[in-house]
Order: structure tokens, then C-alpha cells, then sequence
């Protein structure tokens, strides 16, 4: 019986999750020439992922799917008794800092410079962005 499950959180840029991983400070191991790296779980127990995040003795996979989105999953409760962040924790923490991302990227591609970034009270990020155009 396996003890990997899924996170129900469907991810689609694969830059925006590494670099949100690394802004959590997360060890992560990828795939090297579309072979898999190796998730742990209780027991021994593995599978395939393209992407591993160390979580000490378990790991959170990041599974790629067939449609091209990313899946979450792991052995949930062996991460919060090896690390102390529960499944909702990770993928709130994981999910916050991906949209940064996500809309860094997309201000990037639309001509927008960020002029200023604040980190407010209740946990949320405020962002100035502006575009000039030439009239």
C-alpha cells in the first residue's frame, strides 16, 4: 500500500515552481536528460517525479502530467513529523510564493517594471507595476 498522495494543487510553469522553491529555501534535486529522480517515501517506499524537494528523510515529488501540468505528492505525513509543515502549510507557502512568480514573469512580458514591493501584515505581497509608453 503506498503512502505517496497527491497535493490538489494543479501547477503549470515549471521556471515559477523551481524559483518557488527556492525561495523557500527547499533543497531540490531535478532530472538530468528526462530520466526521473527518485521521491521518498515511508518505508523505503519510492516513485519517479520530475523534480525532488528534500524534505530531510522524505521528499515532495513534483510529478510532471500528460497535459503538461505539475502535480504535488508525497508521503504528507512523513514530511510533518520529519519537517513540521503539514500538506495545507507547504502548498499555501508553495502556492504564494509560485503566483509571485507567475506575475513577475508575466509583468516582465508585457513591458511592466516593478517600482515597488511590500510584504503587508496578513502575509500578502503588494506590487507597484508601471509601463511607459511613448505617446
Amino acid at each position: 500500500m503506498s503512502h505517496f498522495t497527491k497535493c490538489d494543487l494543479k501547477l503549470k510553469n515549471r521556471d515559477a515552481i523551481e524559483k518557488a522553491i527556492d525561495d523557500l529555501e527547499l533543497p531540490r534535486h531535478e532530472a538530468e536528460a528526462g530520466e526521473p529522480v527518485t521521491v521518498r517515501g515511508y518505508r523505503g517506499q519510492t516513485m519517479d517525479a520530475a523534480m525532488a524537494v528534500d524534505m530531510g528523510k522524505y521528499d515532495v515529488g513534483v510529478v510532471k502530467n500528460d497535459d503538461g501540468t505539475y502535480d504535488l505528492v508525497a508521503d504528507w505525513w512523513g514530511v510533518e513529523t520529519t519537517k513540521g509543515i503539514t500538506e495545507d502549510e507547504f502548498k499555501q507557502k508553495l502556492s504564494q510564493r509560485y503566483a509571485y512568480h507567475q506575475v513577475m514573469s508575466a509583468c516582465a512580458e508585457q513591458g511592466y517594471d516593478v517600482q515597488t514591493e511590500a510584504s503587508e501584515e496578513d502575509g500578502s505581497i503588494r506590487l507597484l507595476a508601471r509601463k511607459w509608453v511613448a505617446d
